[in-house]
């Protein structure tokens, strides 16, 4: 046969490769962002009477990132550490040593932390499940996990506490594992009938075990049983946080004059203890120094600023803390509680400061029954404050005010009437004549903030009854109404009560609760070993749409068990 040559010249080349150019996509094709998901599994899902040698494989739809996916497979019954995985292209073989176990559910679970090789997560845990007897285990447990980061991944681990009574995360493996979803979903098959206890957890170094103040845990409120007569439990929720296991020490003292103390802690304290004067006190060995105020610093909740008669020039005193706890109930160490220091003889005469004013200055959106709350940066004179402030309108309308101190470092001015709906004001305050305990006076050279009313029609409520399914429980009721631009109202209720929000911005909420069973005051996270149970809490199903002028009524809450 005849070659034939063909001739192309230069241009022609350049202008072919040109063309060639610009046909379809860019280099590497469209992005990928495609879930990975399982097509086939074999067994098959819901399979009995498979024999010992079965090899289980699964058929992904797409090419996966091998080490992702092998860090998110959990098996239950637990198969120890050598199980083997092989692959070859999109399907995954396991291996597990020494064959299947007879009369067994099994059930291998690939969680969302499995993605492909364009990072994409699958959207939820798949879990393969089959008997090597006749029958499948069949329970069921559902819930949701919640937590202030990214919760997509987070293990939710069943123990099995007829075979293990106590079990211990940091220290045995569960039985069963699955992993949450993207929106904190999560559902745990096929479980044998038992009573189980249920922890939610990140274990950020993959070593399959709880490490305190390391990994973030969560508790749940109660363990669960799963009988013939009920194998399906739902709405077992979790708060996921990392707890501080660490009682707390009172630090050190710095003494800035003769009059202030500071007490630093080892860390953030709660304020129950800390605004009780009788809690603290400073002796030498021959006297005491009398205490006139505290303020727990919102801030930094270290510190304690503390206020006392002058003290005596290089005189050895002990300061004590009888009772604290940090944010997660620890109580303070016994015999860290105290610290010395020598008493000063600098005379206090730094300027006080305004540290924050409620509302914002320039805020547009005050309610016409709002109150003024100062905040400042020392223990101030309370005597003669009223007499310099003025809260007044643009047209010069004075507006009478009463003052609140709850502590020395900051009031809250009520006006005597309502304010005027869709207002300009002024809050101003004369700075050369409001002191500090010491006679210091302001460190601003002018204070004046404005803000103004709505109308009281652009405001709505959030009401309803809420009621407990357990007749036994006791305990106020917290509910916090959040908006999902960021605004949020919090109200303590008790059981069988009506409840209601008043003068809410409109917006779309959704309501979180909680039972203060052990009457503490907060939301109390439980403690995974020794084994104490989270506080039961519950999100209200239903977006609540607020519109103005608009009640939004009958959100009643019934509380589940």
């Amino acid at each position: 046969m005849k070659k034939v040559l063909l001739k192309i010249s230069p241009y022609m080349g350049l202008l072919l490769l040109w063309a060639c150019a610009k046909q379809g996509f860019p280099p590497g094709g469209p992005v990928d962002k495609t879930s990975p998901r399982i097509l086939d599994t074999y067994p098959a899902n819901g399979s009995t009477l498979i024999p010992p040698d079965t090899r289980i494989e699964f058929i992904f739809n797409e090419g996966i990132d091998h080490p992702s996916c092998e860090e998110s497979i959990f098996i239950t019954p637990y198969p120890g550490e050598e199980v083997k995985y092989k692959w070859r292209g999109k399907k995954l073989r396991v291996e597990i040593p020494g064959g299947l176990l007879p009369n067994r559910t099994y059930v291998i679970t690939i969680g969302t932390g499995s993605r492909d090789r364009r990072n994409n997560a699958m959207k939820e845990s798949f879990s393969l499940a089959f008997s090597t007897g006749e029958n499948l285990d069949d329970g069921v447990i559902e819930g949701n996990v919640y937590g202030k980061g990214r919760v997509e991944g987070t293990q939710i681990r069943a123990y099995d506490i007829v075979e293990m009574p106590d079990p211990n995360p940091s220290a045995t493996p569960p039985i069963y594992i699955t992993q949450a979803s993207a929106d904190g979903r999560f559902k745990m098959s096929y479980l044998a009938l038992s009573r189980y206890r249920l922890f939610a957890m990140n274990d950020r170094d993959g070593n399959g075990l709880y490490d305190p103040e390391y990994d973030a845990i969560g508790v749940a409120s109660k363990d669960v049983l799963l009988a013939k007569d009920n194998n399906s439990i739902r709405g077992l929720n979790f708060q996921v946080a990392v707890r501080d296991t660490t009682p707390p020490v009172l630090k050190d003292v710095s003494v800035p004059d003769r009059i202030h103390l500071t007490l630093v802690f080892s860390e953030p304290m709660d304020s129950t203890y800390l605004s009780e004067i009788s809690n603290v006190d400073i002796f030498s060995p021959d006297d005491s120094l009398e205490i006139l105020a505290l303020y727990h610093d919102r801030h930094n909740p270290a510190y304690l600023h503390v206020l006392t008669k002058i003290q005596q020039a290089g005189k050895k005193y002990t300061v004590s803390v009888k009772q604290g706890t940090d944010l997660w109930g620890l109580p303070l160490v016994a015999d860290s509680s105290r610290v010395e220091f020598s008493g000063s003889d600098r005379a206090d005469s730094t300027r006080p400061a305004f540290l924050e004013m409620t509302p914002k200055d320039s805020t547009k959106t005050v309610s016409v029954d709002q109150s003024i709350h100062l905040l400042f940066s020392d223990f101030m004179d309370t005597t003669q404050f009223l007499r310099h402030v003025t809260l007044m309108d643009t047209l010069g309308n004075k507006v009478g005010l009463r003052a609140l101190w709850p502590n020395l470092r900051k009031v809250y001015c009520y006006p005597d009437t309502l304010l005027g709906a869709l207002t300009d004001y002024n809050f101003i305050v004369n700075v050369d004549s409001v002191f500090d305990y010491a006679g210091n006076a302001l460190a601003d050279t002018l204070f004046k903030k404005s803000f103004k009313t709505l109308n009281p029609d652009t405001l709505s409520s959030i009401s309803g009854r809420i009621h407990d399914a357990d007749s036994l429980a006791k305990g106020r009721f917290h509910i916090r109404a959040a908006e999902k631009k960021g605004g949020e109202y919090a109200i303590w209720t008790e059981n069988d009560a009506v409840y209601s929000f008043k003068n809410v911005m409109p917006g779309l909420y959704t309501l979180e609760i909680f039972r203060d069973e052990d009457e503490d005051g907060r939301f109390s996270y439980g403690q995974p070993f020794p084994y104490r149970p989270a506080d039961r809490f519950y999100v209200y199903s239903d977006t609540i749409d607020v519109r103005s002028k608009w009640p939004n009524e009958g959100n009643d809450i019934i509380f589940p068990r």
